[in-house]
């Protein structure tokens, strides 16, 4: 078995100012990554001003005085090298991949970036109207591309932050005003919020330029509070139907379960790999090898650090098929696991699915970084890269199916049917 720990071996430090920074030196490939992710996401907006965080994603992208707009991508590319950035629920993270006698300049770019950033009043005005035509393409106008909203909406309480979906609402972004977002970058956008993860081919004196770069930074000074989550912010046993302009009926159940943070979420996890992820899984042979009733079924688990939700879903085959009978399909898969359990081959399975995703996920220093600052900013332990496989493989078949009987009780789901305009 491949020693993690040799092949890929973590350095980990704390600046003064709280950036925690992270270097891993693999020489497999003449690249290297940078990658820097900020404990910030849409659970820390308020519900006045949803799609905060994701509008700040674009922003950040709006140039500082040393960098003007457009010019970071032009001085990755010229490099050679790649860049992205991606929300979610707890955190937002940029990336770059260069070639690996360039990761001064990907030190110098995202240092920059995060000591002269300024939130100016046309560049927000700018990124509010990408932003929102970004939520119209993907989500009003995009087929089955509002059943994500509304589950989010009816699986939470209005006043917790996970009842909206990442993007957020187009009325908010379009009403955020530079006081607003001045003061939301100020408290997040800082080095004690964030963790820099530098993978690649990179020499043994690299945390010496990364303190070059980043050290006089100044931090924000604050003790962040954030979002409190409690039980009684979810919501249970909601049915919501509602028409849109899709060609077939769609079926959506959400359970809610616990958030990544808890050691049960690898559990829940295999649960929902046995339910519906691949073409051996309970939900595909059923619906659609089976029945017949479904073109797309299947299960996968929503995680967010708080609460997650494990969604199966079921597209009809035909017209005539309704959404109570996809409903039905998807009910009957998940009793007959709550009831009777699953099987240990089926366990196993589930672990080989994981140790394969991961493996494909470590092939390259992007996925190795992006792995790593998650760990680091949620657990602050780098290393537990190292044990992630261990505790896919620790639960059993009986954690398993005790998980199951309560996690998949109906009283503890939300129903979201989408149906077509006739």
């Amino acid at each position: 078995m491949l020693d993690l720990r040799k092949s890929i071996p973590i350095e980990s430090y704390k600046l003064d100012n709280g950036l925690q920074v992270v270097i891993v030196n693999r020489k497999e490939q003449p690249v290297v990554t940078v990658h820097l992710a900020y404990k910030v996401g849409s659970k820390n907006e308020q519900s006045h001003r949803t799609g905060m965080a994701h509008l700040f994603e674009h922003l950040m992208f709006e140039g500082t005085k040393n960098v003007k707009k457009g010019e970071f991508d032009k001085f990755c590319s010229s490099a050679g090298g790649t860049n992205n950035a991606y929300t979610t629920y707890d955190m937002t993270c940029y990336y770059m991949t260069l070639p690996a006698h360039q990761v001064e300049l990907g030190l110098w770019l995202e240092s920059d970036r995060l000591r002269n950033f300024h939130v100016l009043s046309h560049a927000l005005d700018n990124q509010k109207n990408v932003v929102c035509e970004e939520i119209k393409q993907n989500v009003e106008e995009q087929p089955y591309g509002r059943w994500h909203d509304k589950l989010c909406s009816a699986s939470f309480s209005n006043k917790c932050s996970y009842s909206w979906e990442v993007y957020g609402s187009k009325e908010h972004v379009q009403a955020v005003t530079l006081t607003e977002a001045k003061e939301f970058h100020s408290k997040f956008y800082k080095p004690d919020n964030a963790c820099l993860v530098i993978c690649g081919d990179v020499n043994s004196n690299l945390i010496e330029k990364v303190k070059k770069y980043f050290s006089d930074i100044e931090p924000s000074g604050k003790n962040y509070k954030y979002i409190k989550f409690d039980d009684s912010n979810k919501l249970k046993e909601k049915h919501i139907a509602f028409k849109d302009n899709v060609p077939l009926t769609a079926v959506f159940l959400g359970f809610h379960c616990e958030g990544f943070v808890d050691k049960q979420f690898f559990v829940t996890d295999s649960l929902s790999n046995i339910l519906g992820s691949g073409r051996s899984s309970r939900l595909y042979r059923s619906l659609i090898q089976e029945k017949r009733i479904a073109s797309q079924a299947g299960a996968y688990l929503e995680q967010r650090e708080k609460a997650s939700m494990l969604i199966c879903y079921a597209f009809a085959s035909t017209p005539d098929i309704t959404a109570e009978m996809l409903y039905e399909g998807i009910v009957e898969e998940t009793e007959k696991i709550r009831k009777a359990g699953a099987v240990k081959k089926e366990l196993q399975k589930s672990k080989n699915q994981v140790r394969t995703q991961f493996a494909n996920e470590v092939q390259f220093s992007q996925g190795i970084a992006d792995v790593i600052a998650f760990q680091s900013l949620f657990w602050n332990e780098p290393e537990r890269f190292y044990s992630l496989l261990d505790l896919y493989n620790k639960p059993n078949i009986g954690d398993l199916n005790l998980t199951a009987e309560y996690l998949l009780s109906l009283k503890n789901s939300v129903r979201v049917d989408v149906i077509p305009m006739k």
